[in-house]
């Protein structure tokens, strides 16, 4: 199996696992789970939710690390993880469709493993990168 698509599957799997469990734990104890903010952070992004769109970033960053263009999803994959970490910054979040909110008290493994996703995508193209022969090399006498 070619190292790209270890790294693929590295990433998807862990962004898959992500969606089942806690990503935020709010003020009124109760939870948000990784799926429930994939599915409605667009919703919010014009506000609090910008980081939600660390999502699409990784997504192109797959399909870019699938079609070899690793360069390009090295960099996509640390856009990806400044936007994942820029959450951090977001003091409430959205709760139900009626736009209450509700104050941030703590990060939960799904945050964790949602972010770690970015990072393998980053990290291992990246690891991909420096692993390719420079094609210039070959020329040199």
């Amino acid at each position: 199996m070619k190292k790209s698509h270890i790294i693929l599957i590295i990433s998807v799997a862990v962004f898959v696992i992500s969606l089942a469990l806690p990503a935020v734990f709010t003020q009124k104890g109760s939870e948000m789970y990784g799926l429930a903010l994939f599915l409605l952070g667009w919703a919010d992004v014009s506000g609090d939710g910008t980081s939600w769109l660390a999502n699409p970033i990784l997504l192109f960053s797959w399909i870019f690390l699938l079609v070899k263009q690793p360069k390009i999803a090295a960099f996509l994959g640390l856009l990806s993880v400044g936007v994942a970490l820029y959450y951090f910054s977001e003091t409430e979040i959205t709760v139900n469709e009626a736009g209450h909110k509700s104050a941030i008290t703590c990060y939960g493994p799904g945050y964790y493993l949602w972010l770690l996703s970015c990072i393998t995508m980053f990290v291992g193209s990246l690891l991909l990168l420096r692993s390719k022969p420079d094609p210039q090399a070959g020329l040199k006498n």
